[in-house]
């Protein structure tokens, strides 16, 4: 077990110390922090939880959390685009899990851990939008709890789109796909149903179409987060994703689908956020 401390700014006029922590932070955050903090301070000065505070009073909290690391961390390198003392905003390459399994137990996960061991930061790691394996682009990575939960759940508190280069040419330039998807029993794949799993909401925009090559160029922005998502929506379409494997034909050696945007409020900075990757079939633009 290790100590952590917590600073606040108390944004009321005026409350009690617990009415403020409420309003701070997210519920599970603040249920985990008053079952488990050891002293608060106000103004540098100890108090309880029932004590007054005002605006701009600044508010110290130590609470002790597990610092256990169940992986190995390997010498690697993270190509990161963006780092303050809460957040880092990582270009994940195709290949690389974002956690790691008994099979294969080399990741993203551990890449951050090591640039943090070797950057003498607190080693965590919390990866708040998972790609999947062969997905690329950009994950955002929570370097200590309050920045995790502060930005949780994700597909309220980010905008996160992809492009994604899909195979034949779309009839509709814009639209929404709106089903529930389902893990087959014993596989890691997933089907698209009517009626069972999880609901799933994908917006898409056409952005180039290619006739000669019969690929069309599409945006997706996620109302929802499920596994699989993009891949499963485009080929119930009828437009797989080129690369993909396990959707379509397998016609590429890299799945072209990347994170390429994020933006979010960052919670302590007070400002918004975005992000935007290029690459060269990002680049691709229609005839």
């Amino acid at each position: 077990m290790r100590e952590n401390f917590l600073k606040l700014i108390c944004q009321t006029e005026i409350t009690t110390l617990k009415e403020e922590l409420f309003r701070q932070l997210s519920r599970r955050f603040y249920r985990n922090l008053i079952h488990g903090f050891q002293k608060v301070w106000i103004n540098q000065k100890e108090a309880s939880l029932y004590d007054i505070v005002r605006r701009n009073d600044e508010i110290k909290i130590s609470y002790f959390r597990e610092n256990e690391i169940n992986w190995e961390i390997y010498p690697s390198h993270c190509d990161i685009k963006y780092e303050d003392e809460n957040y880092l905003i990582v270009n994940k390459r195709s290949g690389l899990l974002s956690i790691p399994t008994k099979s294969e137990p080399f990741s993203l996960y551990q890449e951050c851990m090591y640039y943090l061991q070797q950057t003498n930061q607190p080693l965590f790691v919390s990866i708040l939008n998972r790609l999947d394996k062969d997905t690329s682009g950009l994950v955002v990575i929570a370097k200590n709890r309050l920045a995790a939960y502060s930005l949780q759940p994700t597909h309220e508190k980010m905008i996160r789109k992809y492009i994604a280069l899909c195979k034949g040419i779309y009839s509709n330039e814009e639209g929404t796909i709106k089903t529930f998807i389902a893990q087959k029993e014993d596989s890691h794949k997933r089907y698209v149903s009517e009626t069972e799993g999880k609901l799933a909401v994908s917006h898409y925009k056409v952005l180039g179409k290619d006739y000669e090559k019969n690929t069309t160029l599409v945006e997706f922005e996620l109302e929802t987060g499920r596994t699989h998502q993009i891949r499963l929506h485009t080929a119930y379409l009828g437009y797989p994703i080129i690369g993909d494997r396990l959707y379509g034909d397998g016609d590429s050696d890299v799945l072209c689908l990347c994170s390429y945007y994020i933006e979010f409020i960052n919670p302590f900075l007070k400002a918004k956020q975005s992000f935007q990757l290029e690459s060269e079939w990002i680049k691709w633009k229609k005839n």
